[in-house]
């Protein structure tokens, strides 16, 4: 599955929660709080967005297209995470004239 660029949390300890751990230099915006249940804990993200057009991704990954987000195979709280930064996003987007 897919996910977003995230920071050093785990299911045993929170991680930084600003932009100082970002995993790459940009100019960060907070974008809001996720909270997302799991079957046995409760988990809330502080999200950010950053424009970043001709940054090339880190070895052995890959960014996908802001068009095609909504093909990928993302986790519930990936979706809820991008929902945050750029809402709509996640959704397919319907032909003009299709209701």
């Amino acid at each position: 599955m897919s996910e977003v660029p995230t920071s050093g949390w785990s299911a045993r300890s929170d991680g930084d929660n600003t932009p100082r751990a970002a995993p790459f230099e940009a100019e960060w915006i907070a974008a809001g709080n996720v909270l997302h249940v799991f079957t046995h804990f409760e988990l809330e993200l502080s999200v950010f967005r950053a424009a970043v057009p001709d940054l090339s991704p880190p070895p052995g990954h890959r960014w996908a297209r802001l068009q095609d987000i909504h093909d990928e195979a993302l986790p519930t709280v990936m979706k809820k995470a991008i929902e945050a930064a750029i809402p709509g996003a996640t959704r397919k987007k319907r032909p003009q004239g299709e209701a």
